[in-house]
């Protein structure tokens, strides 16, 4: 049996910095693709999924091929299952937050069908393997800190040209499958329905500012917590809570969900804000 454990600090001087969420975002994305993260790693394929947590992967490994019960817990830690093939066993890929900051465990234990257990075969497959992973969890580190700097620009981007009221960037910010979901309005879809829409609702204000109060990543989109504060057109301001849900599609917008009630901009004109 081969037993490796080795602990990797996640957030190193001079990178961006990332938050357990961000790790777990990229071991799902790991867990689904592994290509992106694995360099020795030639092939992977979603088999079926048991669960949403649950599902097997058929991989190839240094040139061999076997299938992989995936397990995931929620934020903490994913299990890689060999279920056939000539190495058998589980890899685990662990979440640690403690004094010395997040850091991003990976243990395997391995055996290899037919050889001694602990035998010169093992121990040589052994370090391989340890190196093979080492460089695994390095480019997993390296795309997750990728990712988080593209949606982090994706993100401010976005909301500068909204902020802006620049109709013509505005649009430009959509993917041409683009949906977007503002308030209880209609949902427009495309990019010259969304820039109509959304259009239309600028011109009866002007101005706006968006102030970020929190910030959720999942995989596939972010959950933002906003303040907005917008001008009338008598000149008042008033802010208004908001909760945007937005899905990246490249490095444009594929989908936006506004949760906010604008009856405060058209209604009684507001107390002024201290």
């Amino acid at each position: 049996m081969i037993k490796v454990s080795r602990r990797i600090p996640v957030n190193e001087p001079g990178q961006p910095a990332l938050t357990r969420g961000d790790v777990w975002q990229g071991l799902v994305m790991k867990a689904d693709n592994a290509l992106p993260f694995v360099p020795a790693m030639t092939h992977c394929q979603v088999l079926n999924r048991e669960t949403d947590k649950v599902f097997v992967r058929e991989i190839e490994f240094r040139g061999e091929r076997c299938r992989e019960r995936i397990t995931l817990m929620p934020q903490e830690k994913v299990t890689f299952e060999r279920l056939d093939g000539s190495v058998l066993g589980t890899i685990l890929n662990e979440i640690e937050e403690d004094a010395d900051g997040l850091g991003l465990r990976f243990s395997f234990a391995l055996s290899l069908a037919g050889e001694e257990d602990g035998g010169p075969v093992e121990v040589a497959y052994g370090a391989v393997v340890e190196k093979d992973y080492l460089k695994a969890v390095d480019a997993t580190l390296a795309a997750i800190r990728k990712m988080k700097s593209s949606r982090d620009a994706l993100i401010k981007r976005y909301f500068d040209v909204v902020d802006a009221m620049d109709l013509e960037a505005f649009k430009a910010m959509h993917s041409p499958t683009a949906r977007v979901v503002f308030a209880n309005f209609p949902a427009a879809e495309g990019p010259e329905q969304i820039a109509g829409a959304i259009g239309q609702f600028w011109s009866t204000i002007d101005g706006l500012k968006h102030n970020f109060v929190n910030r959720w990543d999942n995989p596939g989109e972010s959950i933002l917590e906003v303040a907005v504060d917008y001008t009338r057109k008598d000149g008042k301001s008033v802010r208004l809570p908001c909760v945007s849900i937005l899905k990246p599609e490249g490095d444009k917008v594929g989908e936006l969900r506004v949760f906010i009630d604008v009856a405060p901009i058209y209604g009684e004109a507001p107390a002024a804000r201290q």
